[in-house]
């Protein structure tokens, strides 16, 4: 575990001297933020034209939990695009920089190296996350805050997608010495695991196919999450989807070890 720990720590201080991450977290956080208060404005909006024609029915809408809802599914899509700058670099540089031949000679397993690997690029994509609670904090000083259970799930459910991004691209970036190369290839994976439910709705959704697609979409699993329900069968597959993920980087990593 000591081994993990030290290469987990390496990775995460690599972020923090590194420029590029800096760019890319103000860029998203800039991002996300516009993409707040657009959907504050626009839902506020929808209110007020909602308790002009039926007062009752707008009374029963939480305004704030659908823009807590908006907010953090429009996250997920962002992280599709951001998660491929952050994982592009973890073993595609190694390779190109020529260090992975001594870090494959260290008294290490190919466990412990992948494993410490992503942690340490998950704990940086959980710290990006940690830094949207301030959307929710205007919320709770505008007087109405959101409801802080289901906002739990919300919260569960966003660093389990990004958890799987960050996954997917740690197996591409495990194939390539090229970040460019590593980087498209994760943005298409991740862009196919969260479309392959809409190809099941396809032909009116029916039948066995229909069901396997959509239980492999991270966008349908998503969604339990989004509605504040935290379900268990969500939380596995989300958990199998990492797991796999780094199973198949662990055998990459092995072949070039024994090459």
């Amino acid at each position: 575990m000591r081994n993990v720990l030290t290469i987990m720590k390496r990775e995460l201080a690599a972020y923090f001297v590194s420029p590029m991450a800096y760019v890319i977290v103000t860029l998203f956080l800039f991002i996300v933020g516009w993409f707040f208060f657009r959907g504050l404005v626009l839902a506020y909006s929808f209110y007020s034209m909602q308790a002009m024609q039926n007062p009752m029915m707008a009374a029963q809408i939480n305004i704030h939990d659908i823009v807590v809802r908006n907010f953090y599914s429009n996250f997920a899509v962002l992280m599709m695009f951001v998660a491929p700058f952050l994982s592009m670099r973890i073993l595609a540089e190694e390779r190109r920089q020529g260090t992975s031949e001594l870090l494959l000679t260290m008294p290490i397993t190919t466990g412990q190296l992948v494993l410490g690997k992503y942690l340490g690029v998950l704990a940086f994509g959980a710290l990006i996350l940690a830094l949207t609670f301030q959307y929710p904090l205007y919320l709770s000083l505008m007087g109405a805050p959101p409801a802080w259970g289901p906002l739990g799930a919300v919260y569960l459910g966003s660093l389990l997608v990004v958890g799987a991004f960050l996954a997917v691209g740690l197996v591409a970036s495990s194939l390539t010495s090229n970040q460019i190369i590593a980087a498209v290839t994760t943005f298409i994976l991740c862009l196919v695991f969260w479309m392959i439910g809409f190809l099941g709705e396809v032909g009116g959704g029916g039948g066995p196919y229909s069901e396997l697609l959509k239980s492999l979409s991270i966008n349908n699993h998503l969604e339990d999450f989004l509605k504040g329900v935290v379900d268990s069968g969500s939380v596995v597959f989300f958990l199998m989807f990492i797991s796999f993920a780094l199973f198949l980087t662990q055998r990459v990593v092995d072949s070039s070890r024994w090459r």
